[in-house]
């Protein structure tokens, strides 16, 4: 696939990028030739398909060494955003309270300002970053409580580029209760060292943001002890 046509130059890979023709050419052969349903047990080609799909869960826990059982696919990281949110704390079933950077993305903005709005259901913190774009991580922490459920803030931003320190709020939340959740579709696969961090519960990310398809997308749940997030889910009976 050309990048360039005409005299234009596409040079805005941090909204979406081309499909890397290896992708493609694996997704045809599944397309086309092993089409078989995962979800089907009673011939060969449900077990191949199943094969291949544990496989690629392999391969994305692989990135940041999380386990297979850790995956959680979804259709982009604006669902996995949600499911970590709305999931996290529809399960809680309990008031409480979030704090999040001010510079999230609306998928993580949203959901949150919508569950603020109900009865008050949550109280949230919003933390403004400095003049360099990047949150203190000293201020998230500081609005930090006894009954936070969630913390989120997001790895690199869409807009400036800025990293944000997410090793340094993971570590400081290694005696709290809160969870501790990352947007990580700008830097999955390309800045993997701190998203590895133990303390960071869910990982949010999106294959079109790293040459893959787009509608695919992948939260991360990973377990802290033998126990991982309670989520509740979004949608019921698809398995």
């Amino acid at each position: 696939m050309s990048l360039v046509a005409a005299t234009t130059v596409y040079l805005d890979c941090a909204a979406t990028t081309p499909l890397d023709p290896r992708v493609g050419a694996e997704m045809r052969r599944f397309f086309e030739e092993e089409f078989g349903n995962a979800g089907s047990r009673t011939h060969e080609w449900g077990t191949r398909a199943r094969a291949a799909v544990e496989r690629a869960r392999d391969q994305v826990a692989a990135a940041i060494g999380a386990s297979r059982g850790d995956v959680v696919f979804t259709s982009g990281a604006t669902e996995s955003n949600n499911l970590a949110i709305l999931g996290l704390m529809n399960a809680a079933g309990e008031r409480g309270s979030v704090v999040a950077s001010a510079i999230e993305h609306r998928a993580v903005l949203e959901p949150l300002q919508a569950l603020e709005r109900r009865d008050g259901r949550l109280t949230l913190t919003l933390v403004r970053p400095g003049r360099s774009g990047v949150v203190d991580p000293v201020r998230v922490l500081e609005a930090v409580t006894d009954d936070t459920r969630l913390v989120s803030v997001m790895h690199v931003n869409d807009e400036t580029g800025a990293i944000q320190p997410i090793e340094a709020i993971a570590d400081g939340l290694v005696n709290s209760k809160a969870y501790f959740h990352v947007d990580a579709a700008q830097s999955f696969a390309r800045d993997e060292p701190g998203l590895r961090h133990p303390r960071i519960n869910l990982i949010s990310a999106s294959a079109h943001k790293i040459m893959g398809p787009k509608g695919i997308g992948v939260l991360i749940v990973r377990r802290r002890g033998q126990e991982g997030p309670p989520l509740h889910p979004l949608m019921f009976g698809g398995g």
